[in-house]
């Protein structure tokens, strides 16, 4: 019996650790990464190394600003991705290891530590090691934690330290020491501030469910008890304001979403399968959980009682998963922090079942409430006829295991059940390999030239501007966040926080074409305007992709198989000009005539200091005008151009599209620019597109436009065309001088200086964000708005030096919460250690 529970101490953990390590390897067999095409590789990433990259070249650990992305925005922006995560962080001490490496190796490591942590936790004065293995696998073979390790990687990557909040919540009940809880909190909220939310509340249900009768035998003991019970947690949260808060006033700045819901959606019960069953989006477990949950509900009063409960009611009304998603919208993934509790749940159930002493009554009864709860839940709209297949089979499994656990073996509930969630991850992984990035690609992609060749520019043009990737599909939007070389700004950006101002320019004035189907991303783009403003003087181009260099461009090198390309006639990322119209004379310009005015003048004031006369007239594309319907697709038509004259430079197109197959995305492109309609069912980050916006421009003797429609069923109507010109392009080139801006050592602003012999606006392609300050000369002068979404200001005649500033809002403040935090938990641990130190008096009694 000794050598058994002996050796039951290392088994236990040893399987625990080669689970994870098997399905990783069973990832990354035939030649993958384990990591995902889309999120991981175009975020995951490439955040952490560029945020590696920008403290390696200011030394700056708290950072305001980044040039380099989305035309330069708030670093705190991008937070979510790892600004502090101490996963991350750590790898700062190993700049020799690639960041796609790196992140393999924590998430293995991290999916270890989730069944070892939650192993210790559960045996620790709970459980037995036994009930404590099979929970604990629960949780390791669960559908988020297999899934996310390798694809949205923030969904799981939290999990160790709320694993280390409930061990030390334990350890501070039994022994009174919370440095372990305290840490716990601190370091979940710096891993995953959105999945924070919900580790705090699986904390807080932990907690009260064990509570004690006389912890509440009056109001004020009632306050002092919680107080007592959770303030380590608390001062643990406020330690992590210093991050929170800046991140608080990005998302508030930054998010675009309009979710709105009634009250009485919120309120309403709703059974929502998928918050528990299957879905890596939701706790990803069987339809075995749902039954433990509901046998605990007629348990005595114990603590596994109050907390199905607890988790009952979360899982039943929306009004809770809306609360943990932030008030965003309502997602399943936000309990997700919940599934240690459910695994708690289970070792409960497993002791007791194995040890008879759940009245059969009980598990019938529980067993009866799923399955009505899970019928009920499935004749829902939202389930496929297949997912309801699956679900019945698998209760017809619970059910025979409880059979035969009664009948035959009390252990075949939690064997079967772990071999039943063993065999549904490795389907998983088998079916996910698709979105899995192929290790040959990666290479290719990741090769020596591109990097090279960014750098090689840098080292001949150190001046401020932007440069961007062209590739195939695949490979832009791989590099929508790609930081290479020092200096090299983008453009483009994937991230669910950005810059309003730059989302609205981007997709309300210029109306840039969108290829891709994710909302979310702000793709590269051909679009002559945009090119020019930005300033995007270089691109770096992957050699026999067949890509099509916008108009301006001319090849200047080659690095390998990468072709550098350059455009002198853009705009620089800071100048002087007297040539304005005012906002509201902008605003009452049509699309086509927003467009070309931005090609020789700036928008800003209240003034027009400038006579703009737009040449814009109607055009006429035939057979496209009317209703034009697709059943198929895949063809490329040629539309001819009769009225063009030799001066029309531009040709301006919109349509709408009606999509009559809500699950297939639609895509039409136009002389090679594509626009993309995703679905509007079974995506999550739709982009909405509904009306398809080109802006191309016409060759010399060109006489047709050329439209490829992509496949699909779908209603073209409202087309629209105009044929316009900008003939003094090039004299409004001529009226901007120079700011000369450079970006600070710091990172977090730009200088320079400029001379100008009239009146008139500093006019930058910066994102405009109220939280600059623009300095001439040393003085803060007003920040405006210009040009639809950027930052300028107002200035005189004359000689002068320029500093723009960006300052983070909530950073002071967040940061004197963490220190007053600090503070006190320092003076807390000095009063406790004083108390230890003090010896009590005897009291002296009578002889």
């Amino acid at each position: 019996m000794k050598k058994m529970k002996s050796s039951r101490k290392i088994l236990f953990p040893l399987i625990l650790t080669v689970i994870p390590v098997l399905l990783t390897l069973m990832k990354i067999s035939g030649g993958y990464l384990a990591g995902s095409e889309t999120d991981w590789l175009s975020q995951h990433i490439v955040f952490p190394e560029y945020f590696r990259q920008k403290f390696y070249e200011t030394g700056n650990l708290w950072p305001d600003f980044a040039m380099e992305l989305g035309g330069g925005q708030n670093i705190w922006n991008f937070a979510y991705y790892g600004l502090y995560n101490p996963l991350y962080l750590l790898s700062f001490l190993l700049p020799f290891v690639k960041m796609s490496d790196y992140v393999q190796a924590v998430m293995a490591l991290t999916w270890i530590a989730d069944g070892l942590l939650c192993y210790i936790w559960l045996k620790n004065d709970h459980f037995r090691r036994e009930d404590s293995f099979f929970a604990a696998l629960l949780l390791v073979l669960s559908g988020p934690v297999v899934f996310h390790t390798s694809m949205q990687i923030m969904f799981v990557s939290y999990m160790p330290f709320l694993l280390l909040t409930l061990l030390g919540y334990d350890r501070y009940v039994s022994t009174g020491k919370y440095s372990l809880l305290t840490a716990g909190v601190l370091l979940m909220a710096l891993t995953s501030f959105y999945f924070a939310v919900g580790g705090v509340a699986a904390l807080l249900i932990y907690g009260l469910c064990g509570w004690k009768k006389e912890w509440a035998s009056s109001p004020g003991v009632l306050v002092r008890s919680l107080w007592k019970q959770f303030y380590p947690a608390f001062f643990g949260g406020l330690l992590s304001f210093f991050y929170l808060v800046p991140v608080c006033f990005a998302m508030l700045g930054g998010r675009s979403d309009d979710s709105s819901y009634a009250l009485s959606d919120l309120i309403t019960p709703e059974v929502s399968l998928f918050k528990v069953l299957y879905s890596p989006y939701g706790m990803g477990l069987t339809a075995m959980a749902v039954v433990v949950l509901c046998v605990s509900l007629f348990y005595c009063r114990c603590r596994e009682k109050y907390m199905a409960m607890c988790l009952g009611l979360l899982l039943l009304f929306p009004l809770a998963s809306y609360i943990l998603n932030g008030g965003l919208y309502m997602r399943a993934k936000a309990f997700i922090p919940f599934l240690p509790l459910l695994c708690y749940l289970a070792a409960a159930f497993f002791g007791y079942f194995r040890r008879g002493i759940i009245a059969r009554w009980k598990l019938l009864s529980g067993y009866a409430l799923a399955v009505c709860i899970l019928v009920w839940g499935s004749m829902g709209n939202g389930v496929a006829d297949g997912a309801r297949a699956v679900l019945y089979v698998d209760l017809l499994v619970c059910g025979l295991l409880f059979l035969a656990g009664v009948k035959l073996w009390r252990r075949a509930v939690c064997t079967g059940l772990a071999a039943v969630m063993l065999c549904a991850s490795c389907v998983q992984i088998a079916f996910s390999k698709d979105s899995l990035v192929k290790a040959d690609w990666m290479k290719e992609f990741s090769s020596g030239d591109m990097a090279e060749a960014a750098q090689k520019i840098r080292s001949e043009d150190s001046g401020l501007y932007r440069m961007e990737v062209r590739g195939t599909r695949e490979q832009e939007k791989a590099a929508d966040n790609q930081v290479m070389a020092e200096g090299q700004n983008l453009t483009t950006l994937y991230s669910s926080v950005g810059n309003t101002a730059y989302e609205t320019f981007r997709e309300e004035i210029l109306h840039l074409a969108r290829p891709a189907r994710n909302g979310l991303m702000q793709e590269s783009t051909e679009n002559p305007v945009f090119l020019r403003l930005m300033g995007v003087k270089y691109l770096l181009v992957r050699e026999g992709n067949e890509t099509e260099i916008p108009e301006g461009y001319e090849k200047t090198g080659q690095v390998g198989t990468v072709e550098i390309y350059q455009n002198e006639s853009t705009a620089p990322v800071g100048y002087v000009t007297d040539q304005v119209i005012s906002k509201e004379t902008f605003a009452e310009l049509s699309w086509p005539e927003q467009s070309l005015a931005l090609l020789t003048l700036a928008a800003a004031g209240e003034e027009d200091t400038a006579d703009f006369q737009p040449q814009v007239r109607e055009a006429d594309l035939g057979s496209l005008e009317g209703e034009y319907e697709v059943d198929s697709g895949g063809e490329t038509k040629d539309f001819a151009l009769e009225d063009r004259q030799e001066t029309d430079q531009y040709l301006f197109l919109s349509f709408k599209v009606k999509n009559n197959r809500s699950r297939r995305d639609v895509s039409i492109s136009v002389n090679g620019e594509t626009n993309k309609q995703s679905a509007s069912q079974g995506y999550a980050y739709d982009n909405e597109n509904q009306v398809f916006y080109y802006m191309c421009p016409l060759e010399e003797g060109q006489t047709s436009v050329e439209i490829a429609f992509g496949e699909g069923s779908y209603e073209i109507s409202d087309a629209q065309a105009w044929y316009g010109s900008a003939d003094d392009a090039g004299s409004g080139q001529a009226e901007y001088v120079d700011a000369g801006l450079e970006l600070t050592a710091d990172g977090d602003g730009l200088t320079g200086s400029y001379t100008t012999e009239k009146d008139g606006w500093l006019i930058t392609s910066l994102p405009y964000d109220q939280h600059f300050t623009v300095y001439i000369d040393g003085k803060e002068v007003p920040a405006s708005q210009v040009n639809g979404g950027f930052l300028g200001a107002e200035t005189e005649a004359g000689s002068h030096q320029v500093e723009i500033r960006y300052d983070a809002p909530g950073k002071a403040a967040g940061l004197a919460v963490s220190l007053a935090a600090a503070l006190f938990l320092g003076a807390d641990a000095l009063r406790k250690k004083y108390m230890r130190g003090t010896p009590r008096k005897k009291v002296q009694t009578g002889s």
